[in-house]
C-alpha cells in the first residue's frame, strides 16, 4: 500500500478558512451583523465628529462675548470701585513674550477715565457739561477682541482724534457720523492752569447691547496724554481661546510673567462656557452608550441565531477532536471580523452625515476627525466581541453524540 507523502495542512490555514468559510455560508446572518455594527459605528462617528465641530463652534460664539481674562492692579482686586485704578501699562518687550508663550492670545490693553462732554455742533441742544465714561484703548484691537459688537463706520481708518461713540449715547446726545465733541477733564491736571480739552470726530457708532453704548471710545495715547496718565492703564483685557484647563492654565501663567498684577478669569463667560460644552458632552455620550448598547443587544441575538444554527457543525468539530476553546475562537474571530467591517463602513458614513448636519445646522464645514477613526473602529470590534461572548457559552453545553443521533 502506497504511504502518502501529501504534508499535512497547516492548523492556523485551516481555521482561518473555517472563519472565511462560516461568514459565506451564513449571509444573510453576517450582513445583518454588519448592518447593526455598521449603524452603532456611524451613530459613533457622526456624534464623536459633531461634538468636535460643535465645540470648535461654541468657542467661536463664546469669544463675540469679549474678553475672558482681565489684567488688573492688585489695588483693585482687593478695592473694588466703579472705575478700576490705574497700573503702569506692561512694556512691549513682556507683552511680546507673552505672545511668544501664547501665539493665539489677544491682548488690549484699556484706561477708563471720567470726562465731561460737550458737543461742537451748531445747533446742539445737549447740557453743557455732559459727565461720561472716556474709554483709551486700540479701537482695532477693540473690535477684534468683540466681534459681535456692530460698528457704523464712516471711514476704514482712524486717525489719532478720530473717537468711536456708543449707540445710545449717540441717539441721547444726538451725535452723527462725522460730528465733532470735546472731551474735558473733570479736575485740573498737575501743573495746568486749565482742564485739558481735545476735539474729536466721531468716526464710527457702536452698537453692544451692554454698557459701552454710554460711552465714548478714544485712542489711548490722547486719553492718557489728556488725563495726565502716561504710560498707564487700567486693565488689560485678553482673550484666550480654549477650554476651562486651557484658560486657567493661562492665568497661572500670566500670574508668573505678571507678579505685580492680579490676573483673573471673566468667570460668567468662562465657566457659562465650560458649562454649555459639558452638557453637549454628557447628552452625546449618552446618546452614544445607548445607542451602542442596542446594538450590542441586537448583534448578540445574531449571533446567538448563528450559533444555534450551527450546532450540528460545532458537534462534527467536537466530535473531530476540535476543542471548546478553539471553536469559540472561530466565533470570536468571526465577530473580529465583523466588527472590522462594521466599524470601517461606519465611520465614513457616520463623518458624511456629521459633514451634511453640521453645514445645515451650524453652517461649519466639518472636515472628519481622523482621531474618531481609530476609536470608532476598536469601539466596534470590542463591542462585536463583547456581543459575541455570551452567545459562544453555549459551545460548551454542546454534547456531539447527543446533536449526532438524530443527524
Amino acid at each position: 500500500m502506497p504511504i502518502s507523502t501529501q504534508k499535512p495542512r497547516n492548523p492556523r490555514s485551516i481555521f482561518w478558512r473555517l472563519c472565511l468559510r462560516s461568514l459565506q455560508v451564513k449571509r444573510p446572518q453576517a450582513a445583518l451583523g454588519i448592518g447593526s455594527l455598521m449603524v452603532g459605528a456611524a451613530v459613533c462617528s457622526l456624534l464623536l465628529n459633531l461634538y468636535g465641530g460643535v465645540q470648535r463652534k461654541m468657542t467661536e460664539s463664546f469669544s463675540a462675548f469679549g474678553a475672558n481674562v482681565i489684567l488688573a492692579s492688585r489695588e483693585a482686586a482687593a478695592h473694588s470701585s466703579d472705575l478700576p485704578t490705574v497700573m503702569p501699562e506692561p512694556s512691549p518687550q513682556r507683552l511680546e513674550a507673552l505672545r511668544r508663550e501664547q501665539p493665539s492670545i489677544l491682548t488690549v490693553p484699556v484706561l477708563y477715565v471720567i470726562m465731561r462732554l460737550n458737543s461742537l455742533a451748531p445747533d446742539s441742544r445737549l447740557p453743557e457739561g455732559e459727565e461720561v465714561v472716556a474709554v483709551g484703548t486700540k479701537l482695532d484691537a477693540i473690535s477684534a477682541m468683540n466681534p459681535n459688537w456692530r460698528f457704523q463706520s464712516l471711514s476704514q481708518d482712524l486717525g489719532p482724534r478720530d473717537c468711536t461713540v456708543g449707540i445710545h449715547l449717540a441717539e441721547v446726545m444726538q451725535f452723527h457720523l462725522g460730528d465733532l465733541l470735546r472731551l474735558q477733564t473733570l479736575e485740573k491736571g498737575s501743573g495746568q492752569d486749565q482742564p485739558a480739552r481735545e476735539t474729536f470726530r466721531i468716526a464710527t457708532i457702536v452698537s453692544t447691547g451692554a454698557s459701552e453704548d454710554d460711552q465714548v471710545f478714544v485712542p489711548l495715547p490722547a486719553l492718557q496724554q489728556m488725563a495726565g496718565l502716561e504710560g498707564k492703564v487700567s486693565v488689560i483685557e485678553l482673550r484666550v481661546p480654549g477650554d476651562v484647563k486651557t484658560i486657567e492654565s493661562a492665568v497661572r501663567q500670566l500670574a508668573k510673567l505678571f507678579p505685580e498684577m492680579d490676573a483673573r478669569p471673566v468667570r460668567q463667560i468662562v465657566y457659562s462656557e465650560a458649562k454649555v460644552l459639558g452638557t453637549v458632552s454628557r447628552l452625546m455620550l449618552a446618546l452614544t452608550a445607548l445607542i451602542l448598547t442596542i446594538i450590542a443587544l441586537c448583534v448578540a441575538s445574531t449571533m446567538t441565531a448563528i450559533v444555534l444554527e450551527r450546532r450540528k457543525d460545532i458537534a462534527v468539530m467536537k466530535a473531530l477532536g476540535a476543542s471548546n476553546r478553539a471553536v469559540m475562537e472561530i466565533f470570536v474571530s468571526e465577530g473580529v471580523a465583523l466588527g472590522l467591517i462594521g466599524g470601517l463602513a461606519g465611520f465614513f458614513v457616520g463623518a458624511l452625515f456629521a459633514r451634511e448636519i453640521a453645514l445645515r445646522l451650524f453652517e461649519v464645514a466639518l472636515a472628519p476627525s481622523w482621531w474618531v477613526f481609530p476609536v470608532v473602529c476598536l469601539s466596534t470590534i470590542i463591542l462585536a466581541v463583547v456581543a459575541t461572548l455570551f452567545p459562544v457559552r453555549v459551545v460548551r453545553r454542546i454534547q456531539p453524540a447527543v446533536v449526532l443521533k438524530g443527524a
